[in-house]
């Protein structure tokens, strides 16, 4: 095992602080991951603790999400500046809201929504950092195979928490706050250790100049392709159960097993694409691939029957992973690749940016269809974000 250990180490050309940078990375996406599927398992929780209606309860959730549009573009601009040695501590400030929240302070609606929108704001460091630490820190060779894995484990953290919460809500809403706030405080530190195991860059004074309209040209397209397919996976983890019981699937642990097998192929397929980008099929031709799978899934996912045979029903949660949420880490190595270094920050805080933005604007409006056609409808219009999203790339013209 060891012997084995010595030769991925040698091929991959890695030291012992970059292999440690990147453990300590995949810790932090993994549980930063526990604790966003987490809050929105807690959502329940604060509609009944602090008397929410529906729309105010998703109110939460879309100023949230757009908190993370000013703090993914605000710390991306930090991360070119300044570098992320000395920006990660910024991650205490959501242990502190996290805090201010368990212990009563925030006692009425607009003191909740204030927090949310700071905690959408702050917390995108732990996202943003890691992103940009992959695409600029280690070899540039490497970039897709890490980005995979940092973003395969992802639903790792959302298969922990769909276990772990529904137990965990029984012990009292402020409580789990509370407890969230000493993880928040781990991540911080974790990200601070495995910063500090990766080289500085200083950035000189003429370095530090604004993204101007070429930089923004040049990532329209990538932002585009994630605003139209930002909102896939949150459509699923947030109807779907709601779906299965629209057509007789009506058993819970059911459910939970379709939600653990749609993270699991959104797992599988980040970590494949992550191996085959670069080496085998270029990104380009895997992103097209992955978001006509998530079309075609889709459009097949709108049209089951109803009372469907439950092994049909499991295996295609998996297919349907792959295709909705797989392609996830492509759009960020395809904007490191056009980008200077000392634009990678704010390329990384833009399209982290632009996803919050898509959650934000698309989930009310699937509600609305939802309320007015009915699920089939909805599905149908995110086959249709997948295919037009395909279409940019497949027009994009191939990188020399």
């Amino acid at each position: 095992m060891g012997d084995k250990l010595f030769i991925l180490k040698v091929q991959l050309h890695l030291t012992r602080k970059q292999w440690l940078a990147l453990l300590l990375l995949l810790s932090v996406q993994i549980f930063g991951a526990f604790y966003l599927h987490g809050m929105a398992i807690l959502a329940p929780a604060f509609a009944l603790t602090y008397h929410l209606n529906g729309f105010e309860m998703s109110t939460l959730i879309s100023v949230k999400a757009l908190g993370s549009v000013f703090g993914g573009l605000t710390l991306g601009v930090g991360l070119d500046r300044f570098g992320g040695r000395r920006i990660a501590w910024i991650g205490v400030f959501s242990t502190l809201i996290l805090f201010a929240i368990a212990g009563g302070m925030v006692n009425h609606y607009p003191d909740l929504l204030l927090s949310m929108l700071l905690l959408g704001m702050v917390l995108p460091i732990f996202a943003v950092v890691g992103l940009y630490a992959i695409t600029n820190d280690f070899p540039p060779q490497y970039a897709g195979m890490f980005l995979g894995f940092r973003q395969g484990v992802i639903p790792l953290g959302g298969i922990m928490a769909g276990a772990l919460f529904p137990m965990l809500i029984s012990v009292g809403l402020f409580t789990v706050i509370g407890w969230l706030g000493l993880l928040i405080f781990l991540l911080t530190i974790l990200l601070t250790l495995a910063l500090w195991q990766l080289p500085d860059h200083p950035v000189s004074a003429s370095q530090k100049c604004l993204a101007g309209p070429s930089f923004l040209r040049t990532l329209l397209p990538i932002g585009l392709v994630v605003f139209l397919l930002g909102a896939g996976q949150f459509s699923v983890l947030v109807f779907g159960l709601l779906y299965l019981g629209k057509l007789g699937i009506h058993a819970m642990w059911i459910g939970g097993a379709v939600m653990v097998l749609f993270l699991c192929g959104g797992f599988a397929a980040r970590i494949i694409v992550g191996f085959l980008v670069g080496r085998y099929l270029s990104l380009k031709a895997l992103f097209i691939f992955i978001t006509l799978i998530g079309s075609l899934s889709m459009l097949i996912f709108s049209s089951l029957p109803l009372h469907p045979a439950l092994l049909m029903v499991l295996i295609f949660a998996f297919i349907l992973g792959v295709g909705i949420v797989g392609y996830n880490a492509l759009p960020f190595q395809w904007a490191a690749e056009l980008v200077t270094r000392e634009q990678k920050g704010r390329a990384m805080g833009l399209l982290s940016a632009v996803s919050g933005l898509a959650v934000a604007l698309w989930l009310p409006l699937f509600g609305f269809i939802v309320d007015l056609w009915g699920y089939s409808v909805m599905w149908f219009f995110v086959a249709a974000l997948y295919a037009a999203a395909c279409m940019v790339i497949l027009l994009y013209p191939n990188r020399n």
